[in-house]
């Protein structure tokens, strides 16, 4: 079985505790939001603190469901890739694809004003790593008690495409109406992930 995913488990608790501390906001959500969430305006224009907002937007969502969704998609997906890489270069993986997520959305619309929130950057790159590292991987073999047997030889990248449609039911639902959720930050943390999985996998050996 391997070591446990001591970084991926780590990672979910500290998104559905931040996104705890966005729902306490109450009245003043929409102004936590525009302050920890990532505005390209702000970061392209505003001050050099903005850029901090390139991570701290990958730990906020846009509702319970975009939350779940993403969560679900990372305790699947994220033990057998850090068990793969190993937690430190899993961390790597992690973070990198959120940020040239963020970056991505930045560079494609810098004059947007609408502050975009989630870890979808960061769970497109660790779903992009998977399938790099386990290119023949199936439902079955990825987790076979949660899949009938009639499903269980059905390629992963069913699931991908299953994850993209939840990012669109997320889009709707939005926790509130100042939220966003950036499709070029899931192109650019996906991208990511493809280029790092074999690069962090050969160092390893």
């Amino acid at each position: 079985m391997g070591a446990h995913p001591v970084v991926t488990l780590a990672l979910v608790v500290a998104n559905v505790v931040l996104f705890v501390v966005e729902l306490s906001q109450g009245g003043q959500i929409d102004a936590f939001v525009r302050r920890w969430g990532l505005v390209p305006a702000d970061v392209h224009d505003g001050p050099a603190a903005a850029a901090i907002t390139l991570l701290t937007s990958t730990f906020l969502h846009a509702g319970w469901f975009h939350l779940a969704a993403n969560m679900i998609y990372l305790a699947v997906f994220g033990p057998p890739v850090e068990r793969r890489l190993g937690p430190t270069r899993f961390l790597v993986l992690y973070v990198a694809s959120g940020l040239i997520g963020s970056l991505a959305y930045v560079l494609v619309q810098p004059l947007s004003a609408a502050p975009a929130v989630g870890a979808s950057g960061a769970i497109a790159g660790v779903i992009a790593a998977f399938l790099v590292l386990f290119p023949g991987a199936t439902l079955g073999s990825l987790a076979p008690v949660l899949f009938l047997h009639v499903v269980e030889s059905t390629p992963t990248l069913l699931l991908l495409l299953l994850w993209l449609a939840t990012q669109v039911f997320s889009s709707v639902a939005s926790l509130t109406t100042a939220t966003g959720i950036a499709w070029w930050a899931h192109l650019g943390g996906f991208a990511s992930g493809l280029v790092l999985a074999p690069v962090l996998r050969t160092r390893r050996s």
